[in-house]
């Protein structure tokens, strides 16, 4: 936009130069090659008068109109009744057009006042003692007409695209506004999920904790790995809460008493896929190992919407699901043979995958497949601890 103005102004500057002194140069010629009647110099003086005032005729549009029709007037006196130059006729014009194209009402009302006084005089003076035909005073109101016409559809033409312009800014500003509303949401989601994840781990500390206590008195070897458990369990409810101070909690939720989902419950996203007839196979790679829960929670959440998308989108067939296990990441990657980016929902899906996996450190990108279709990758690091 800022580009399109500059080169907006620098035309309108040398418009504004290049305007009046062609005009001069027009008129001086004529001048010269045809000599006028009466006293040159007070002609050549309204000529130069009649253009040159352009220069400045965006900012004093009706000074400038007044001192145009001046000049041409002082030309037809000083030529004892010769019309005025070319370039003068061309320079009334632009007056016209100028005042329908910038000025307000009022002052276009008054600049047509002063140039229809301007014609009516130059008219009787030219005539002199001859009668005055209509057509005299008809022909300048066709030329005038045509010049204000199109300086008013220039105008009004300027004033939509602005209105458009102005309405692209609004709806590039609330759709950078509904982004931030469903990041806040998702968080907000997010929070509540890990706040369940923590409340199961400190249970199971206390379980844990419970069950050492009772093999201290009998078998207190026994009870070194249930104690370890504890501390384990105590480690990663620690870091699931570090994430949970991170995220805003909506007030009024209930935290739910179900067990939260983790990667073991994908057999059960293929049967739903597979109702609505799309295939997906499931391809694990590396050694799966046992995982915090918050970060089996996110993995699961992001292949559910990955798939959910694929069946709402993409008019796929079928979708592949793999997750590679590595000793310091989780690589997720779903793909799919359905419509690309193109048939893709502008919904809040990838931001809420992208909210998750940004939670545990992690990246996830979303894009054309080079074999077709569309892909999501996500990759989770395992073992960072929680910012």
């Amino acid at each position: 936009m800022r580009g399109t103005s500059l080169h907006s102004a620098s035309t309108r500057q040398l418009l504004d130069v290049g305007v009046p002194a062609l005009l001069t140069v027009l008129a001086i010629t004529q001048l010269v090659s045809d000599e006028p009647p009466g006293n040159a110099a007070l002609v050549t003086v309204g000529a130069l008068a009649a253009v040159l005032p352009l220069a400045v005729r965006r900012r004093f549009p009706l000074p400038v109109t007044v001192v145009v029709a001046a000049g041409v007037g002082l030309q037809v006196v000083a030529a004892d009744g010769a019309p005025a130059t070319f370039a003068s006729f061309v320079a009334t014009m632009i007056c016209v057009y100028t005042l329908a194209r910038e000025a307000p009402p009022v002052t276009i009302a008054a600049g047509y006042a002063v140039l229809a006084v301007a014609v009516t005089g130059i008219t009787v003076l030219q005539a002199r003692d001859d009668p005055i035909e209509t057509f005299e005073f008809v022909y300048p109101l066709v030329y005038f007409g045509l010049s204000g016409g199109l300086g008013a559809f220039v105008r009004q033409r300027a004033l939509r695209l602005s209105a458009v312009e102005d309405r692209a800014a609004a709806l590039e500003g609330e759709l950078e506004r509904e982004a931030e509303l469903a990041a806040a949401q998702e968080r907000t989601r997010i929070a509540r999920e890990l706040h369940d994840v923590v409340a199961h781990g400190l249970s199971l500390m206390v379980v844990q904790a419970e069950a050492a206590e009772a093999l201290l008195a009998s078998s207190p070897d026994a009870a070194v790995q249930p104690l370890r458990r504890v501390q384990d369990t105590g480690r990663e409810a620690l870091g699931e809460m570090r994430r949970l101070l991170g995220v805003l909690r909506a007030a009024g939720d209930q935290a739910s008493t179900s067990p939260q989902p983790s990667l073991g419950r994908i057999p059960e996203l293929v049967r739903e896929a597979a109702e609505v007839g799309l295939t997906v196979d499931v391809v694990v790679t590396g050694e799966p190992a046992a995982l915090p829960l918050g970060l089996e929670l996110a993995a699961f959440r992001i292949v559910q919407e990955a798939l959910t998308n694929t069946r709402r989108h993409a008019r796929a067939t079928r979708a592949c699901v793999r997750l590679d296990h590595t000793p310091v990441s989780l690589r997720i990657e779903i793909t799919d043979d359905g419509r690309g980016p193109a048939g893709r929902s502008t919904g809040h899906g990838l931001v809420g995958m992208r909210e998750r996996a940004a939670l545990y450190g992690g990246t996830l990108e979303a894009g054309t497949d080079p074999d077709g279709g569309f892909r999501v990758t996500a990759v989770l690091p395992v073992g960072v601890p929680a910012p």
